[in-house]
C-alpha cells in the first residue's frame, strides 16, 4: 500500500502512523507543536484565573520540569544517544515537540568543544508573542521556567546550564536569549 499524503480517501479503521508519508508526518508534527504550545497557554490561564498569577507561574515551572523528568529521558533511548558530553545532551533538545529544530526557536551554536557550547536564539516565537500580548510573562517564563526546563530537557544532570542573555529586549533586533552549556571535568 502506498504511503498516505493526506486522509482525503475513505475512512480506514485500522490506520497506523506507519501508513503516512514522511511529508504528511512532518505536517502533523507542526500542528502538534502548535497544539502543545496552545495547551500550555490554556492551562496556565485556567490556573491564573482560578488561583492567581503566582500559582500559575509556579505550576508552569513544575509542569515543564515534570515533562522533562518523565518524558525526556526516553529520547536518548529511542534515538540511541549515549549522553557522554554536552553535544549529546543538545541532541535531546532537538527531539521534543517544543524543540530547537522546528523553526519555533532556531538556534545558532558556538561549539567551543564537546563539553562547552553557547546557544543563541535570535528569533523566538514565544518571546515575540509575549512581547506583543503578555509582557508580564517574560520574566517568569524566560528567567525561571526556561532554565529549569532546559536543565531537565538536556537529560544529563552533569550539564550546567547558564543563561548569558535573557529578555526583556530593548529592540526586536536584539537576540532573544543566549545559553551556555558546560560540563566541567
Amino acid at each position: 500500500m502506498p504511503e498516505l499524503e493526506d486522509l482525503s480517501g475513505p475512512f480506514n479503521p485500522d490506520l497506523k502512523f506507519e501508513d503516512f508519508s514522511k511529508n504528511f508526518l512532518l505536517k502533523l508534527i507542526r500542528v502538534w507543536q502548535f497544539a502543545w504550545l496552545i495547551l500550555t497557554d490554556s492551562w496556565y490561564y485556567g490556573v491564573k484565573e482560578k488561583f492567581g498569577v503566582e500559582a500559575a507561574n509556579e505550576l508552569e515551572t513544575a509542569a515543564w520540569t515534570r515533562v522533562g523528568e518523565l518524558v525526556n529521558p526516553r529520547y536518548p533511548k529511542v534515538a540511541n544517544i549515549e549522553l557522554n558530553d554536552v553535544l549529546d545532551s543538545l541532541k535531546c533538545l532537538q527531539l521534543p515537540l517544543d524543540n530547537i529544530i522546528g523553526g519555533l526557536y532556531a538556534p545558532k551554536f558556538d561549539i567551543i568543544n564537546n563539553n562547552h557550547v553557547i546557544m543563541t536564539i535570535a528569533d523566538c516565537h514565544t518571546l515575540s508573542v509575549l512581547e506583543r500580548k503578555m509582557p508580564e510573562r517574560i520574566y517568569p517564563i524566560c528567567h525561571v521556567t526556561e532554565k529549569a526546563a532546559i536543565e531537565k530537557y538536556v537529560v544529563n544532570p552533569k550539564v550546567k546550564v547558564t543563561p548569558l542573555k535573557l529578555p526583556p529586549r530593548k529592540s526586536p533586533d536584539e537576540i532573544a536569549c543566549q545559553w551556555e552549556f558546560k560540563i566541567e571535568e
